[in-house]
């Protein structure tokens, strides 16, 4: 169950290294979390001790298979010899939000700048992002290449000599904030 995907609902998280993942995406259905509700209840409290011992049986009674962008569920997959499952929520950050607190505005040199992930990153009409955290690193989801990438690490197209021309004199205050 689960292993049938199309293009988009499937794709490698962190792809070549250490904790190399396979991700999938799912919505939730209100009548399948109702299903799971009234299942709790009359199970008195077993079956929930049953999803979390399997995350995958969580997802999948509650969800329904979707495209990774639709997705507001992920189902976590690692790829080493033991497959272990995790799910997490697919979140929003509001950057219009940090307006007020940090000075965020639509021409803000993070979001104008075109190389920083983040800003491929930004719903750019209401300044949202889509992002997970999984063990304790943030991802947020790349419009243009249509997956989830991390976040707040180099980039290789950073040379040492613009890393020293971008970043020499430090970040603004507004910059650590946002980070």
């Amino acid at each position: 169950m689960g292993d049938h995907f199309e293009k988009g609902q499937h794709t490698l998280l962190n792809e070549g290294e250490e904790n190399e993942m396979e991700i999938f995406g799912y919505r939730t259905q209100g009548c399948r979390k109702t299903l799971c509700l009234a299942g709790s209840i009359f199970s008195f409290g077993i079956l929930p001790l049953v999803f979390y011992w399997r995350p995958a049986w969580h997802v999948w009674a509650n969800c329904v298979p979707c495209s990774l962008q639709e997705a507001d569920v992920v189902l976590l997959r690692t790829t080493d010899e033991f497959q272990t499952y995790s799910w997490k929520k697919v979140m929003w950050i509001h950057l219009s939000s940090l307006n007020s607190e940090l000075g965020v505005t639509p021409d803000h040199p993070l979001i104008t700048d075109e190389e920083y992930i983040i800003n491929r990153a930004i719903r750019k009409p209401d300044l949202k992002v889509r992002c997970i955290k999984v063990q304790k690193i943030r991802y947020v989801w790349n419009n243009l290449e249509g997956q989830f990438q991390k976040i707040g690490c180099l980039e290789d197209w950073l040379s040492s000599a613009k890393i020293h021309l971008k970043f020499g004199s430090g970040l603004t205050k507004e910059e650590q904030e946002i980070r």
